[in-house]
């Protein structure tokens, strides 16, 4: 019959059994979900289409922050920045920096080299900015892999650039979008690691007991070094005895 060290054991293979399958079942939904079929960039156009207003005095227009806070709200949007024409953040949702920062400055090291390798002829003052105002918010970085970004110009009634609409969009509707299935399986993942994370431990307190040793001590031990301090219980507790001389 199964002792209890036994089906300690046993759990805490399972335990880990279930948590790997969950890492692979999770790695495989994210590289699901960095593809990019264009449903999210449809949506995100569609919004600015209808939310922008046609013409503004300047970045500041009263119409044009309203209009930009309702499009933080809109599907897929991450994160949203209203730029004027010197490159300053007026209205900021999420992103690097802070409202008052210049793209200029926010902008990611490699910018600067390709604009100068373009030539000054290359691009209009306001195209210069739409790249700069894209890569400062491409800053941060960590993260781009789940979003893609969308520049608008908002004219002013001139039909001059007064400001530009720089926003971060899911790359694909699944991003942030965690079914309750898939939220129920990470946390079922979750409670496998735990037994078998705390499971170690319990078993080697248990037959340190058995073995009258330092059962506290070595499950203590293996409770912040986990395997580590398993193989080492079992390389000193379970040594073979020297053999006795005659």
């Amino acid at each position: 019959m199964p002792t209890r060290n036994t089906w300690i054991a046993t759990a805490a293979v399972a335990g880990i059994a279930v948590a790997v399958t969950t890492g692979a079942v999770t790695a495989s939904r994210r590289a699901r979900g960095l593809v990019d079929t264009g449903e999210t960039r449809a949506s995100v156009q569609s919004s600015l289409s209808k939310l922008l207003p046609k013409a503004v005095e300047s970045a500041r227009d009263p119409g044009l922050i309203s209009a930009a806070g309702r499009l933080t709200k809109e599907p897929y949007v991450a994160s949203l920045w209203v730029v004027d024409r010197s490159g300053e953040i007026v209205f900021r949702a999420g992103g690097p920096g802070r409202q008052g920062d210049k793209v200029q400055e926010l902008a990611r090291e490699d910018m600067a080299p390709a604009l100068e390798a373009l030539g000054p002829e290359a691009l209009t003052e306001s195209q210069k900015l739409r790249l700069l105002a894209v890569g400062a918010m491409r800053r941060e970085g960590e993260h781009n892999d789940v979003f893609r970004h969308l520049v608008r110009a908002v004219p002013d009634s001139a039909g001059i650039t007064a400001a530009l609409v720089v926003l971060a969009h899911d790359v694909n509707p699944s991003v942030g979008q965690p079914s309750a299935g898939y939220i129920a399986w990470l946390l079922t993942g979750l409670a496998g690691f735990l037994v078998y994370w705390l499971g170690l431990p319990l078993w080697v307190y248990l037959d340190a007991r058995a073995r009258a040793e330092a059962a506290t001590l070595w499950g203590v031990f293996v409770l912040f070094t986990n395997l580590v301090g398993l193989l080492a219980y079992l390389i000193v507790i379970h040594r073979p005895a020297p053999a006795k001389t005659p």
